[in-house]
């Protein structure tokens, strides 16, 4: 009789795994700086969209999105006056509701200082080999700054749903709100 571990024991066994590898020492780690450090959300009337809506099953996604970088803050002279932002992204992704891989894009970032006036805009090519989590709109959120403002820089960030995900699986996605972070690094 072949033994089959209870469910509890089969649902911990991949994210054991996973932890794991995330917490393996890389062979070459290279010391980055922060740069910059945003929190990062969408607006009541414009949330981030895909098309086709995101589904159960693994499929070819386009993501559309106009987020609000707030609040952002840095010790490195590159990016003292950026306090805020506004970035528009078009990413491609294979998405379902369990994460997203193999994501490029891109998009703009126009920056402004403390005063409210545009201090520089940031070309970005949103690029992730591997997104896994609930939440879809991770991929416009990671990538590297191509050109102008912090160019040169990697770009990180996650982001919470604000919005309901519930029906992912059953009805699909095609919008979702949410507030996070972004960091940018050298």
């Amino acid at each position: 009789m072949p033994f089959h571990p209870p469910i509890r024991f089969r649902s911990l066994v991949p994210v054991a795994v996973a932890a794991a590898l995330t917490t393996a020492p890389a062979a070459a780690a290279t010391v980055q700086q922060t740069l910059l450090t945003c929190q990062v959300s969408t607006t009541s009337e414009r949330p981030i969209t895909f098309e086709p809506p995101v589904g159960l099953l693994p499929r070819n996604v386009t993501a559309k999105a106009s987020i609000v970088l707030t609040g952002c803050t840095s010790s490195a002279p590159s990016a003292a006056g950026l306090r805020s932002g506004i970035m528009t992204v078009h990413s491609t992704g294979r998405a379902s509701c369990a994460g997203v891989r193999d994501v490029r894009g891109k998009g703009t970032i126009t920056w402004y200082g403390a005063d409210g006036r545009q201090t520089g805009v940031s070309t970005v090519r949103p690029s992730v080999e591997k997104v896994a989590g609930y939440n879809p709109g991770d991929m416009l959120l990671g990538g590297r700054v191509t050109k102008g403002t912090l160019a040169g820089s990697n770009l990180v960030g996650t982001a919470t749903p604000t919005s309901g995900v519930n029906s992912c699986a059953t009805k699909g996605l095609g919008a979702v709100h949410g507030t996070g972070r972004i960091t940018f690094t050298s």
